[in-house]
């Protein structure tokens, strides 16, 4: 290691780039705007010009925003609930909603942050003395958008979620850690990035965790305490906040998707500490034979391959601040992935919840091998960057066909829950009962009665207690609901006493099984009338590709 490439890591002056930081930037920001500007085009294309998710839960996180700025939390005036499972993003998007971008602004947010973790990612190559200005232009602009497309960045920008905001944070945050060990004090940025992590995303409450093992490593013992601290204040009056609401202590789409954090936070105490064990290790066994596990697994052994040759020096106490660097690097590394594995989730379609571990762990990579990519950077042929292109989409290529699959996703969405919305908002104009929460709260004037419990605690507690779907009779009749509207992809058992009005085929065919549809119930023939009348209009003003097929006679 010559001198000028130590005193980079070591806390000496930073090399000044051959270009200056301007133009290796201006290209990588451009990598990354390239292919999302794709994405966002090609998404408009397939949704008739219109701004539509991949997922319905980004629409559930602007319902709630409306209703948190009305003062509600909850999806519908006047009922509290936690649909979401982030705690930051909601209030975001209320704060954020007199920009007056409607349901294009988790787009912007997204785009913004997905951009911000190129910024940062640049910044920490800077930080380590990794001279990217060394690959020429092009070059350097065709892998960043090989890296971009294998880290699915684009697919997580339209899904809506606060996903692309994790991972910015999680890049800062890295850069923060390695400014840390370099120069012994904490930016200020560093702590609020530390502070913000866990109520972005629950399962970045393990940073806080990792975070205060660091402290203690290097004796600042004052801020490993604060750290916990906040982060309890944080995470716990938040909980107890749902719990002042007559709400579990964790949102409802959390306990829906995590069997040991519904086990932890049963109110009978799901029979001690034994289910909540045994639940996690179902997840881990779970979550290692899940889509993504391999990818983490694979980056986190790849920097252990560092560990094992630089080893002997390490225990020796003769490595460097340079070797320090890594070492915590790689700690953190192998912290985060082993808690996303074991308390997170993984195999969820479209892929997400992991992409944050995955950029933390190819930017870990940099750091780590730091001086190896130098010398690639230096002799960065065309031959060595195709080559280096290529193993990269090969291992990420279920991330990468997201950049096709998700955007055929979004029209799904515009081709049924967008069209159910028009429905109910258009020509219905009456409350309705629904088994999957998204666009159709968005925006709707009218009471939403969701089924599944994750917007409505007291339908959430009736569908635990009951064994059979009779008790959706009652809770429409309280409402004064005449309508439900089921979605195939979340499969309901229904009361025998309802009545089939019509099913609608988003851009499928009803001869194919695994086609997604909904299908619209009347509570009783009684009620019928108002629903079919609406339902026989609605069918003249769909989208070509859409099909609604009708049970009985629409009355005209």
């Amino acid at each position: 290691m010559t001198a000028m490439q130590q005193a980079g890591m070591t806390g000496g002056r930073v090399r000044a780039f051959g270009w200056g930081l301007a133009l290796p930037l201006a290209v990588v920001l451009a990598g990354i705007a390239a292919p999302l500007l794709v994405q966002v085009l090609g998404l408009m294309a397939l949704c008739a010009g219109k701004v539509v998710y991949a997922l319905d839960a980004a629409y559930v996180h602007l319902a709630l925003a409306q209703q948190i700025i009305a003062g509600n939390y909850g999806i519908v005036p006047g009922e509290a609930a936690a649909p979401s499972s982030t705690i930051l993003y909601p209030f975001l998007l209320a704060a954020l909603d007199p920009l007056g971008l409607g349901s294009a602004l988790p787009l912007v947010i997204n785009v913004l942050c997905t951009v911000a973790a190129g910024l940062f990612a640049m910044l920490l190559a800077r930080e380590c003395d990794i001279a990217l200005e060394r690959i020429p232009p092009l070059r350097l602009f065709v892998l960043t958008v090989t890296v971009t497309l294998a880290l699915n960045l684009p697919g997580l920008a339209i899904t809506g979620l606060e996903h692309s905001l994790h991972v910015a944070m999680t890049v800062a945050y890295l850069l923060g850690l390695v400014r840390f060990v370099k120069n012994g004090r904490c930016d200020w940025w560093w702590i609020a990035c530390i502070i913000i992590q866990p109520i972005i995303r629950f399962e970045a409450a393990a940073m806080v965790v990792a975070d205060a093992l660091i402290f203690v490593f290097f004796r600042k013992y004052r801020y490993a305490l604060a750290m916990v601290a906040i982060g309890v204040f944080l995470v716990g009056g938040y909980s107890l906040f749902l719990h002042s609401l007559g709400l579990p202590l964790l949102p409802s789409s959390v306990l829906a998707r995590s069997e040991w954090s519904k086990a932890a936070v049963a109110s009978d105490g799901g029979g001690g500490v034994l289910p909540v064990l045994f639940a996690i290790l179902r997840n881990v066994k779970s979550n290692a034979t899940s889509f993504g596990a391999a990818q983490m697994l694979g980056t986190l052994a790849a920097a252990v391959v560092w560990l094992g040759a630089a080893g002997t020096r390490l225990w020796a106490e003769t490595g460097t601040k340079s070797d320090r660097i890594k070492l915590v690097t790689l700690a953190f590394m192998a912290f985060v992935t082993i808690a996303q594995l074991t308390g997170g989730k993984l195999g969820w379609e479209p892929p997400r919840y992991e992409a944050y571990v995955l950029v933390l762990n190819m930017c870990g990579l940099a750091v780590i091998f730091r001086e190896q990519v130098n010398a690639w950077c230096e002799h960065a042929t065309w031959p060595r960057v195709s080559a280096i292109c290529l193993a990269l989409l090969l291992v990420f290529a279920g991330y990468v066909v997201q950049f096709v699959s998700i955007p055929v996703s979004a029209r799904k969405e515009y081709l049924g829950s967008f069209q159910l919305q028009r429905f109910v908002t258009e020509f219905y104009h009456r409350p309705v009962a629904v088994n999957q929460l998204g666009y159709v709260n968005y925006r709707n004037p009218d009471y939403v009665l969701d089924l599944s419990g994750l917007g409505s605690e007291a339908a959430r507690r009736a569908q635990a207690a009951q064994e059979g779907p009779d008790w959706m009779n009652a809770f429409l009749a309280s409402h004064n609901i005449d309508l439900a509207i089921m979605d195939s992809g979340t499969p309901t058992a229904v009361p025998e006493s309802w009545v089939r009005l019509a099913d609608l085929y988003p851009g499928g065919s009803p001869a194919d099984p695994t086609a997604r549809y909904f299908t619209f119930y009347a509570r009783s023939a009684g009620a019928a009338g108002p629903a079919a009348e609406a339902l026989a209009r609605f069918a003249r003003t769909l989208p070509p590709a859409d099909r609604l097929l009708h049970q009985r006679p629409a009355v005209s």
